[in-house]
């Protein structure tokens, strides 16, 4: 009786040299464009401290709830949190940066043709604005999608990290905002903080680059065909767009209402203005993520079920999703067992979460033309999910 003979496992091409040399490229431009922001934060700290600090800090109050909000959002698959990281930063410091130059630029040249300064604001509103800052931040989720495909797995990442960039871009641009409101005092702040901050916080920038997101984000799911590339161009113009329609009317559509005092302005006006031309891309991106949860739900049921028992058994795939299943199995292990005993518990969701995943990537990659049981990456995991599974009391460990 001949042995078995080991598997050697196999590994998807990876450039890392390629990878590694466009990001030393662009930390080197993030640096030039933190010089750019800092020196921006800095004259604002420099005319007022009281007030810059009050400004970023209201910036802030809103940007982590709605942050947040979405990690949540992403509750099967979750990002790494150095990109998550690097999304918001981009946003905050690269968009903004280069966004404000271009802007400033283009009003100061309207002006200069027009000489009307009223209608110049309006021309670079509407004009320069959508294009330049929803350039700068598709670009982010370009290079994520590009750099990073094993942690850009579907539809649903694309989104995210579109979201995460504008929101980063939200908090930085806020906060320059909040400082000029805040020359005419406190409530002049608080009153921009309600707009910009708590009702634009979410389906303003962070909803028009996960339109640009979304676009790649099928680029991903589809893999075969030239065409399913117009899909970017499509997403990131729509993103343009929806940013084109709330800076050109959303006077216009408060003056239609017939709101003249500023309360009506503050309570019927704006949030009439932004169901009316910003819900709807907000329902669209939500649509699409609840189809994303149906169908994350379904291949993780798919790519476990003809797991081993040493990675997992049926049962434990039924507490796996929906993710409210997976959440009450980690409280319970918290409130019976402590937390490192749900640490361990979420390690081992999360790793075989990833396992189907990347068995899925496996399936539709034409790329890898070895099977499943080669695949370094899936060993890798199996490895992990063994290992947790010792580490777990009630798991078989």
């Amino acid at each position: 009786m001949t042995a078995a003979q080991p598997v050697r496992p196999r590994r998807r091409r990876d450039l890392w040299f390629l990878r590694w040399g466009c990001l030393l490229g662009l930390f080197s431009f993030f640096f030039l464009c933190l010089v750019i922001s800092g020196l921006v934060a800095g004259d604002l700290f420099s005319r007022g401290p009281a007030m810059a600090a009050l400004a970023f800090f209201l910036a802030t109050l809103t940007a982590v709830p709605y942050s947040a909000l979405l990690l949540w959002f992403d509750r099967n698959e979750q990002e790494p949190i150095v990109l998550i990281s690097t999304a918001f930063m981009w946003g905050a410091v690269v968009a903004t940066s280069i966004s404000l130059v271009v802007n400033t630029a283009f009003g100061t040249m309207a002006f200069a043709l027009i000489g009307n300064p009223a209608l110049a604001d309006q021309l670079t509103a509407s004009l320069s604005a959508p294009f330049i800052e929803e350039l700068t931040k598709g670009v982010a989720v370009m290079f994520l999608f590009l750099l990073f495909r094993r942690d850009f797995d579907n539809v649903l990442d694309g989104i995210i990290y579109g979201a995460l960039v504008g929101m980063g871009f939200a908090w930085f641009e806020n906060a320059l905002y909040y400082v000029r409101a805040g020359e005419g005092g406190p409530v002049e702040m608080l009153k921009l903080t309600y707009l910009r901050g708590l009702l634009n916080g979410i389906t303003s920038h962070a909803a028009y680059t996960a339109l640009t997101g979304l676009g790649f984000g099928l680029v991903r799911v589809l893999r075969r065909g030239i065409l399913r590339w117009l899909l970017v161009p499509l997403f990131w113009g729509l993103a343009m767009f929806a940013h084109f329609l709330w800076n050109t009317f959303v006077g216009p559509l408060i003056a239609v209402t017939g709101a003249r005092t500023e309360i009506e302005v503050l309570l019927g006006g704006l949030p009439l203005a932004v169901l009316v031309l910003q819900s709807p891309f907000v329902l669209l991106l939500g649509l699409v993520g609840l189809l994303v949860w149906r169908h994350e739900s379904q291949l993780i049921r798919r790519y476990l079920r003809d797991e081993s028992a040493d990675v997992v058994r049926p049962e434990e795939v039924s507490l796996l999703v929906p993710a409210r299943r997976r959440l009450w199995s980690t409280l319970r292990r918290l409130l019976a067992r402590g937390p490192l005993e749900a640490w361990r518990f979420h390690a081992f969701s999360r790793d075989l979460i990833r396992l189907a995943f990347v068995k899925w990537h496996h399936d539709r990659d034409d790329e890898t033309d070895w099977p499943v049981d080669e695949d370094a990456d899936v060993l890798s995991l199996r490895a992990a999910i063994r290992a947790h599974r010792r580490k777990l009391v009630g798991l078989g460990g």
